[in-house]
């Protein structure tokens, strides 16, 4: 695949991944390619116009090289736990990884123990959401899943002033307007 392919290929994955975004939440303000506190992810979203929780994805490509054991496929596993890991200190409210898929006739991501473990916050307060895009399909909004739903992490000043700082300082790639 060549970089402009591979370019447009995750600019549609950050779209499905958006539109889902601004369907789960209440008028969110999503960004794209966004440097929150420090540290890129692919989207952001905070919802309530900005006023409310901050949601971060960070997006996966299945890639070449995958083999699979015990039903896992280890290259996809290893790059996700990778982001997990990465993720654990990330300050928002939910934080997602997102699998793509991009080439047809392959298998959905499965996780296993590991990964379901290391999604957990330590105090069990949190839990890293996995979604799966399949780009493969022809439209591909209706293809996103939830592998392992996400859930709501400890709130803090820090993230709530980082919201309200980002907000005032960047202009979204897509919000609610009257």
């Amino acid at each position: 695949m060549t970089e402009v392919q591979e370019l447009q290929q995750r600019g549609r994955a950050m779209n499905v991944v958006q539109e889902f975004l601004v369907h789960k939440l209440l008028f969110p303000k999503v960004y794209l390619d966004a440097e929150f506190n420090g540290k890129k992810v692919d989207v952001l979203a905070i919802d309530r116009s900005g006023s409310g929780d901050v949601h971060a994805v960070r997006m996966v490509n299945r890639g070449p090289g995958r083999y699979i054991e015990d039903g896992i496929m280890v290259e996809v596993a290893r790059k996700v736990h990778e982001s997990m890991g990465e993720f654990k200190t990330f300050q928002s409210h939910y934080r997602y990884v997102v699998v793509v898929n991009d080439e047809p006739d392959t298998r959905i991501f499965k996780q296993g123990d590991e990964i379901t473990r290391e999604a957990l916050a330590e105090d069990g307060v949190g839990r890293i959401g996995i979604l799966y895009v399949d780009l493969t399909e022809d439209d591909p909004k209706f293809q996103i899943r939830v592998i392992l739903k996400a859930e709501r992490f400890r709130s803090s000043k820090e993230i709530v002033e980082l919201a309200d700082q980002f907000v005032a300082e960047h202009i979204a790639n897509w919000e609610f307007r009257e």
